[in-house]
């Protein structure tokens, strides 16, 4: 029905002869479209499912409780599997203990045991035993508790970077880079770069450690002109070793220069022990945990010439000795905790006073860290440090506060 008027359907229409020849025609046009039609959906259903078990036969399987898992075995560890699905995006993490078998069509860089290394597909698991190499028969045997690590390399054997972690499997760190510059009526500039690393095998840890701070500010309204706001230096040798599940020992030494806060050299060689109050154990390499540390400790401290003072009208000045030092008690606070999306936060409190002034004779120093990962292994880091010093050169302050926003190279 349209605008009111019935229109009847083209076979209860009347018509000539060629009107009837036309119609066969062209309908004998349309049953050849139909049948092209069906023939080029076949030979394209056809091409999908060979493209479909073609990526089928070429990706990884992991068997979970009974279920065949399709995608790409992306990480190793001693506790668990890092697995990304061929449907979605993201990666999951699959313990050991759910898992009965698995298999990668490519190579997997694995570390285990004193040094050793499989550069070879996954070709199955049974009983806590992982099997690698070119084919079933002969396949390499590793305890998955003996595992260090475990990433997909290339077709083509190890690239510089796997080497690198082959040769460096103990160790894991970090370089932090941050720069500042300004121009106008005051013109300043700034650089910050801090490097920390740590070797892991157990039952102990290595700890190394560097920071360095230099900034510069010119005024052409001041004289001189030009000042430096920053110029100190720190570095931490540190050794622990793991006593009891959550008891472990340490012993360190630090130093650090200070131009600015007229300081020379601070020394602090530590003796102590730390227990783990709190500890959850993500995998291998990742835990986040809350710990409480005492130790022993000397403090020396040799600040730059300056004159004397008056300790009866100024009790918190340096005596004309250029040196404060004094036995210590230490008391700390260490925590680290993983966020989503990879992010990382970590801290840590240090109170170290003299063991004959508790109150009169101190150093406070807190310090905290948070990390984004942005593009491996590339991360982007803010990071404070506070330190109050109750003793000090002359004309400077007791609390030093230092923000810092820049980069961080992980590895």
């Amino acid at each position: 029905m349209y605008g009111g008027v019935r229109f009847a359907p083209f076979w209860v229409r009347g018509g000539n002869c060629n009107d009837q020849r036309n119609q066969k025609r062209g309908g004998a046009m349309v049953r050849q479209g139909k049948h092209r039609l069906a023939f080029h959906g076949v030979c394209v259903g056809l091409a999908a499912a060979a493209m479909f078990l073609a990526s089928r036969a070429t990706a990884d399987q992991v068997t979970s409780k009974g279920t065949v898992l399709h995608g790409k075995i992306t990480g190793l560890s001693s506790a668990n599997v890092s697995f990304e699905p061929e449907y979605g995006k993201g990666s999951i993490t699959i313990k050991w203990d759910d898992i009965e078998d698995l298999k990668t069509d490519g190579n997997m860089q694995i570390l285990y045991g004193d040094g050793e290394e499989s550069d070879a597909p996954l070709q199955g698991y049974s009983n806590k035993t992982l099997y690698t190499g070119t084919g079933p028969e002969g396949a390499t045997q590793i305890d998955i508790a003996t595992i260090q690590s475990g990433v997909a390399i290339a077709p083509d054997g190890p690239g510089w970077r796997d080497k690198l972690r082959s040769a460096f499997r103990y160790w894991d760190g970090e370089l932090d880079f941050a720069f500042n510059a300004q121009q106008a009526t005051v013109d300043t500039t700034g650089l910050a770069i801090d490097f920390k690393t740590i070797r892991k095998k157990d039952p102990t840890r290595l700890i190394f450690g560097a920071t360095y701070r230099y900034a510069t500010q010119k005024d052409n309204r001041q004289t001189p002109a030009e000042s430096i706001t920053q110029d100190a230096a720190y570095g931490i040798i540190r050794g622990e070793y793991d006593i009891l599940p959550r008891l472990y020992g340490f012993a360190s030494a630090e130093g650090t220069y200070d131009a600015v806060q007229q300081l020379s050299i601070r020394a602090i060689p530590k003796l102590g022990v730390g227990y783990l109050f709190w500890e959850q154990v993500l995998d291998e390499d990742h835990r986040n945990f809350l710990a409480g540390e005492v130790s022993g400790a000397w403090v020396f401290e040799h600040y730059f010439t300056r004159p004397p003072c008056d300790m009866t009208v100024n009790p918190g000045c340096i005596p004309p000795s250029p040196d404060n030092e004094y036995y210590a008690i230490g008391f700390s606070a260490v925590t680290g905790y993983h966020l989503p999306y990879g992010a990382h936060f970590d801290g840590r409190v240090d109170y170290l006073p003299a063991v004959d002034d508790f109150t009169g004779n101190y150093l406070l120093r807190s310090q905290a860290g948070l990390t984004f990962p942005l593009i491996d292994p590339i991360a982007a880091k803010f990071s404070v440090l506070d330190e109050y010093n109750a003793v000090v050169a002359n004309d400077t302050d007791h609390n030093s506060l230092w923000l810092t926003i820049g980069l961080s190279l992980l590895w």
